[in-house]
């Protein structure tokens, strides 16, 4: 069984089916908290009455999907993601200024976080329209994926601090 996220319009995210942990592998929960930090909460939500306690799962904040799946993957191979978006939200500049990984409109987060559509016809600042339909796209994230888009990451947050340093140390002293 691989596990699965799935990952709504709003609300918290659900991990379910995620084996339990082996040998001396941590508890989910404290990879979770290995993956995103001390500031993730994971909840466990037991199985509906007269269901295995297998059908229970976790949830956690939305900030949390993208090392909290890429942890599941590197430990068990692969995890699957279920993305639910809305086919009638429309970028806009939050969405395409925005940082993390959080996108529910109908580009599907293909445009997230890119501020590089010089094309686009601006029609208001922060309008998004919105309906009650959704698209839900299933994505597979394989170990091999995962590490390497780890790596990518930490290699951007130690450009980025780099980065900083050199602009606050040849800052001028007033």
């Amino acid at each position: 069984m691989t596990a699965k996220i799935i990952r709504p319009l709003s609300g918290r995210i659900q991990v379910r089916e995620l084996r339990a942990p082996r040998g001396d592998e941590p508890s989910n929960k404290s990879m979770f908290k290995d993956a995103a930090g001390e500031a993730i909460r994971p909840t466990w939500v037991e199985a509906a009455e007269g269901q295995p306690g297998w059908a229970g799962y976790w949830v956690i904040a939305r900030q949390h999907l993208t090392e909290v799946a890429e942890s599941i993957a590197i430990r068990d191979g692969s995890v699957e993601i279920e993305m639910h978006y809305s086919p009638t939200e429309k970028c806009d500049l939050r969405c395409r200024k925005a940082k993390g990984d959080d996108c529910t409109c109908a580009c599907e987060g293909k445009h997230h976080g890119k501020a590089q559509h010089a094309s686009w016809l601006e029609v208001g600042e922060t309008t998004l329209v919105r309906g009650e339909d959704r698209k839900i796209v299933h994505r597979t994230l394989t170990r091999d994926q995962a590490k390497s888009d780890r790596e990518a990451r930490l290699e951007e947050m130690v450009r980025e601090l780099v980065n900083r340093q050199r602009n606050h140390h040849g800052q001028p002293h007033a």
